[in-house]
Formats: structure tokens, C-alpha cells, sequence
């Protein structure tokens, strides 16, 4: 007796190619969430922004926070409660960091690096990192009045935000990924949030030349950071003059 089917040899092949892509995008999404805003994770789903192995020059900007005192705060308090913090922490400031447009490079024990400009150019990117840094201290503020209600001890965060040339690049596979940059512009952002007092934004003078109309900012004395053969100008941000 013979048997019938509704479907031909090609709408298998066409409904199991289907399903092999609807995995890609799945597993792709998923993959760069983690590191990119969800609109920018989209982009690359959708092919809109495509992200190569190798390197790329680019002009972004980079932030580092941390902690202070963070070894310190970790030898008076329980691990348990200083990994929930933590986890609490990240949870607050990853957001902010995507509503401002911002990747996360990585996560360095109790620091973060974030870019603006990479994968994606970004004309505001420099304006977007300095807004992200002020919402930032904002909310650390708000997470120690409710850890001051409950008895435990506040934290306190530095940031540094450089402007400039850098190498991007996406490294690994599509099984395991990373997107980051190197150069000079990485290692003076990170030299400025170690020098950024509790409660401090401090940016170069590359940054402030993007942000100088929009932001109270003070100069401070120029510094001889580490790595550095010259003196750096560099500024306190305060606040917002007015919203872009």
C-alpha cells in the first residue's frame, strides 16, 4: 500500500534549515546580551551590526569603577553578604550601563570596563559615559541609604573615563566569546579611576572636550599617572549643566 505525505524532501530541508537558524539566533542573542545593551544585541541578531574576528582602530571611550577600599570592606564582612552585595551591585549599574548605550568589556573582581564606541561607532559616546557615571554615583547613594537602614556598611565607588584611539576586536568562537580593546586609551582610563577619590568621576582632557558644554566639571592639578612620560590634564565631573 503506498503512503502519502503532505510535504516534499524540500519543505523538510526548508523547516530544519529554518530551525537551525532560529537556534543560531537564539544562542547568538544570548551570547551577547551579557556583554551588549539589548539593542545592540538586536543589531547583531538581525545582522543590522556585524561584529568580525581580528582587530579594528577605533575611537571610543572607556570607563572603569570600583570599589574603594574593597579588601578592606571584604575582611569585615561575611563572604556570603559580600557576594550578594556584589551580585546586587552589578545588578544596579549593569542597567544603568545599557540604558546609556554601554558594553561591558568585562567584570575585574569588583570593577567593571565599559566602552562607547565599540562594536558600533557612537557619537555620543563620551556623553553617554559620563551620564551613565553620574547615574551611577547616584544610585550608589541610594544602595547605602537602604545598607546604612539595615546595619550594614556602605560602599563607596571611583570611576575614570578616557576618550581615544584603541585596537577592537572580537576574540574566541561562537562558543565562547570575547569583545574587548586594547592600547594606550585602555590603560590611562584605568590609571584615572585609581586615582578617582570615593564618590569621584574623573575624565581627560579628551573626554572633556566632548562633554565640556553639557557637564560641571573642575580641573584638577595635572597628573603624573603611572605608565605615563608626561603630565595629564584631567577633571572632577560635578554634575549636568543641562540634559542633551
Amino acid at each position: 500500500m503506498a503512503v502519502y505525505f503532505d510535504c516534499t524532501f524540500e519543505d523538510i530541508d526548508a523547516k530544519k534549515k529554518a530551525s537551525i537558524k532560529a537556534q543560531k539566533e537564539s544562542e547568538t542573542r544570548r551570547l551577547f546580551q551579557k556583554m551588549l545593551s539589548p539593542d545592540l544585541a538586536e543589531m547583531v541578531v538581525s545582522g543590522k551590526l556585524k561584529v568580525e574576528k581580528g582587530g579594528e582602530k577605533r575611537i571610543a571611550t572607556v570607563m572603569f569603577a570600583d570599589i574603594r577600599d574593597f579588601t578592606t570592606f571584604s575582611e569585615h564582612t561575611e563572604a556570603t553578604e559580600v557576594l550578594k552585595m556584589l551580585n546586587e551591585y552589578f545588578e544596579m549599574i549593569v542597567d544603568i550601563i545599557f540604558r546609556h548605550h554601554g558594553t561591558i568589556d568585562k567584570f575585574i573582581g569588583d570593577a567593571v570596563m565599559v566602552l562607547w564606541g565599540a562594536p558600533i561607532y557612537q557619537e555620543k559616546g563620551p556623553i553617554q559615559a559620563v551620564n551613565a557615571a553620574i547615574k551611577m554615583q547616584s544610585m550608589v547613594k541610594k544602595f547605602n541609604k537602604k545598607r546604612n537602614a539595615a546595619g550594614k556598611r556602605p560602599i563607596q565607588i571611583g570611576i575614570g573615563i578616557n576618550t581615544g584611539k584603541l585596537v577592537a576586536g572580537y576574540i574566541g568562537s561562537s562558543q565562547t566569546m570575547s569583545y574587548s580593546v586594547v592600547g594606550d586609551t585602555v590603560n590611562t582610563a584605568s590609571r584615572l579611576c585609581s586615582v578617582a577619590k570615593p564618590g569621584e568621576i574623573i575624565i581627560s582632557e579628551t573626554t572633556y572636550a566632548y562633554v565640556k558644554n553639557l557637564f560641571n566639571v573642575a580641573k584638577i592639578n595635572s597628573l603624573q599617572l603611572k605608565g605615563k612620560r608626561n603630565p595629564i590634564e584631567v577633571y572632577h565631573v560635578k554634575g549636568i549643566k543641562f540634559r542633551p
